[in-house]
């Protein structure tokens, strides 16, 4: 199975929260070759901007935001070019009303036919029944 992995799935897997086990579950399975996953390249930007929120509102400590971002960095998840991407991630933000960094993710499913894998059920609920390719991560096994 291939999937487009976003920010959500991968904060998840890096601070303990709800559904964290299953994000776990996911990315171990593709560490595990059992699975495809890639992303748009604003990923580690994404998940660097999560961690520095987490330390301003003194959620975690700066050293640990730094340690999971390695931590992150070491997943080595492959990563598309957003140059492509950028329009049509506009386009999706325009028309359904979500930021044009979640129509990233959004438009790297569509243009690679790939599944995307999203913890942000308010996304997938504004995206489906128009993008039958976007799934939940609490929902998937």
């Amino acid at each position: 199975m291939n999937y487009v992995v976003d920010s959500n799935v991968v904060a998840k897997f890096l601070v303990a929260e709800a559904q964290s086990d299953k994000a776990e579950a996911f990315l171990g399975r593709w560490t595990q070759a059992l699975l495809d996953v890639l992303a748009p390249e604003i990923l580690p930007a994404e998940v660097a901007s999560m961690l520095w929120k987490r330390v301003r509102r003194g959620w975690i400590p700066a050293d640990k935001a730094t340690w999971l971002y390695e931590k992150c960095a070491r997943l080595r998840i492959p990563l598309v070019p957003i140059e492509d991407l950028a329009e049509p991630a506009l386009r999706l933000a325009l028309r359904y009303g979500h930021s044009v960094y979640h129509g990233l993710y959004v438009a790297l499913a569509e243009k690679s036919g790939w599944t995307l894998i999203t913890a942000d059920e308010k996304l997938r609920n504004v995206l489906v029944p128009k993008f039958s390719q976007v799934r939940l991560l609490a929902e998937w096994v």
